[in-house]
């Protein structure tokens, strides 16, 4: 079997290690380095690096339907093409190009959550079990036939970058075990439901801004959620006070927006039940405990916390149709 790789960040890595491990890898195909943080310092994509080190080809072309790219990638002779989270669109002359097609992980249980934010829109959701996907691709948007799919469980306090890689592991492990009985044709993808399918939009800055007259088990999943970034933020008399780290809440109500210290962490009343958070970051400063922040900022902890409240976000996640 010959195969062409397409990926670009840490999530694909795990896959990319397994196929090297057969010795099927003829080419890696991931995204140009990007300039990234306020100092415009160019980054390479973790792919790129990882093939590099493991002594494979690669090519970063800006558009991997272009003439010059199909050609690359023609010459490698592909019985199949591989994706994970390449973050490009490929159109049906890339999608031809092999024997057996393109297959790509998706770290979602097709139909539900396609698109940007999957694993964050799970855990948002406060669902306690979700999946990877391994599908053949279409023109569509995670819209392809499902090949394989397996369960994992999120755990009730996980946040998004450890679910982030147990699916990587979970993904790299389910296309390792189909990936032969599907280029040798003895799989057959099964066409995803539609009326079933949800749609996850990619996350933005504004999605940090925690609404206080929320239930707290949904302030802490989306909190769990929004790791590592955009993050998780309260306004207090018009200062953004970052949540750098949070306990499980408790389920007695006080409140809303009203704060006190006790047991090493913040309280803040909430719509239901109450927060607990156990390190903060005032603006233009460090994160520090609560105990910290108190002793610091005893005039923000008798405001009160999230007011005024957020206008109104988009849902992470809606019907597909």
């Amino acid at each position: 079997m010959r195969a062409v790789f397409l990926g670009t960040p840490e999530f694909a890595l795990p896959t990319l290690r397994r196929l090297h491990a057969r010795g099927v890898v003829q080419l890696v195909v991931s995204q140009p380095d990007r300039r990234a943080g306020r100092r415009g310092v160019e980054r390479t994509p973790g792919v790129i690096s990882l093939a590099r080190e493991l002594g494979l080809s690669t090519m970063q072309p800006a558009n991997p339907n272009d003439a010059p790219s199909l050609e690359r990638i023609r010459t490698a002779r592909p019985d199949v093409l591989v994706v994970v989270a390449y973050g490009r669109l490929l159109r049906q002359s890339l999608l031809a190009l092999a024997p057996a097609g393109v297959v790509n992980l998706h770290p979602s249980l097709l139909p539900e959550y396609r698109g940007a934010s999957p694993i964050q829109a799970a855990i948002h959701d406060g669902r306690t079990r979700t999946g990877v996907t391994l599908m053949r691709m279409d023109a569509g948007l995670d819209t392809g036939p499902v090949i394989a799919a397996r369960d994992v469980s999120i755990g009730s306090d996980e946040t998004s970058p450890a679910l982030h890689d147990r699916l990587a592991d979970a993904g790299a492990a389910l296309l390792d075990e189909m990936i032969d009985p599907w280029v040798a044709g003895r799989l057959t993808a099964q066409p995803q439901d539609p009326e079933a399918a949800t749609l996850t939009r990619p996350l933005e800055r504004a999605d940090a801004e925690l609404d206080l007259r929320r239930p707290a088990r949904a302030l802490y999943n989306q909190w769990r959620a929004l790791q590592p970034w955009p993050g998780a933020f309260v306004m207090v008399a018009g200062q953004r006070v970052v949540v750098a780290e949070m306990d499980r809440p408790l389920n007695q109500d006080s409140p809303v927006g009203r704060a006190s210290i006790e047991d090493e962490s913040l309280r803040v009343g909430c719509g239901s039940g109450t927060l607990r958070l156990v390190r903060l970051q005032p603006e233009g400063r460090m994160a520090m405990s609560a105990r910290a922040f108190a002793n610091g900022y005893g005039a923000l902890l008798r405001a009160t916390w999230g007011d005024p409240p957020p206008a109104p976000r988009p849902p992470l996640t809606r019907p597909a149709s």
